[in-house]
């Protein structure tokens, strides 16, 4: 798995990020997971390689070794972090995708950085959270933990360190611990790539107070509506997701100005792994 590089924002502020693929290639940004960290495409690696595609994966801020900022937002994120990195980077041009909650963070690129973003990949994403009939709808675990963030952020950050030092102890348990509120095509492969989930969740929970930031923004207000998102996008879904409700694909694709919806009947969440060297092509073949 790669290792981190970092960067000092002008802030002051430490920024990590990772670099998969072939390093002269066409540029990706990915926008991690929840609970994950930009080691979340590390899986992605030989076949962005294959492809002549470099990822570049930024830790957002809290997660891993990237500093906090407390109260970040998604836009906001977009807007200095997301900037500086591709500035600093060299990178004129460029598509982004996102993995679940990654998912509103990618949407927020293209709409932050239309004359710079060519194309969005969401997989497997959520709707805007701060939506009430949207959140009843999000599985049992996030509405918990996102509550638990907002109103106990101090038990939050309990349960993040222990999730971090059960995960960097016992990869295999974590795996099967976390693989319990999946289908059984998700749970197989997060039981398969064991080393990879718990990584992901280490890196993730460096922080606890960083994670806990992650979740509030999560479910926070986007600061745009997916109607002024004017890059394409192409949507991933699979129909057997435990975590996202898959309706929210269809909901996602007929708001958005310009959308693909590519469907997986029998796939789950994890078409992020499945699916990724697919996103991949897809994100580069038309630019």
């Amino acid at each position: 798995m790669s290792d981190a590089e970092e960067l000092t924002l002008a802030d002051g502020r430490r920024l990590a990020y990772y670099r998969f693929g072939d390093p002269d290639g066409a540029v990706v940004v990915n926008c991690h997971g929840g609970l994950v960290s930009g080691l979340d495409v590390g899986l992605s690696d030989a076949a962005a390689r294959a492809s002549g595609i470099s990822i570049i994966s930024p830790n957002r801020p809290g997660i891993g070794t990237s500093d906090r900022k407390s109260g970040h937002g998604i836009l906001s994120w977009a807007q200095t972090d997301l900037v500086e990195l591709v500035d600093r980077l060299g990178i004129d041009r460029f598509t982004v995708m996102g993995w679940s909650e990654g998912g509103q963070y990618a949407l927020a690129a293209g709409y932050a950085l239309p004359s710079r973003v060519d194309r969005v990949a969401v997989i497997a994403g959520a709707l805007p959270l701060d939506d009430p009939s949207a959140f009843g709808e999000l599985n049992a675990t996030d509405r918990r933990l996102s509550g638990l963030s907002r109103r106990a952020p101090l038990l939050a950050r309990g349960y993040f360190a222990t999730s971090r030092i059960l995960a960097g102890a016992s990869p295999r348990v974590v795996a099967r611990v976390a693989a319990r509120t999946m289908s059984r095509v998700d749970a197989d492969i997060v039981e398969e790539n064991h080393q990879w989930f718990a990584q992901c969740v280490v890196d993730a929970a460096r922080d606890a107070a960083g994670a806990v930031d992650e979740y509030a923004a999560f479910v926070a207000p986007w600061g745009f509506e997916l109607e002024q998102v004017t890059v394409p996008v192409d949507v991933y879904q699979g129909d057997d997701d435990t975590l996202i409700p898959a309706q929210w694909a269809r909901t996602m694709v007929s708001r958005l100005p310009s959308a693909v919806l590519h469907s997986y009947p029998g796939e789950g969440h994890f078409i992020a792994v499945t699916r990724r060297a697919e996103v991949l092509r897809g994100l580069v073949a038309s630019v």
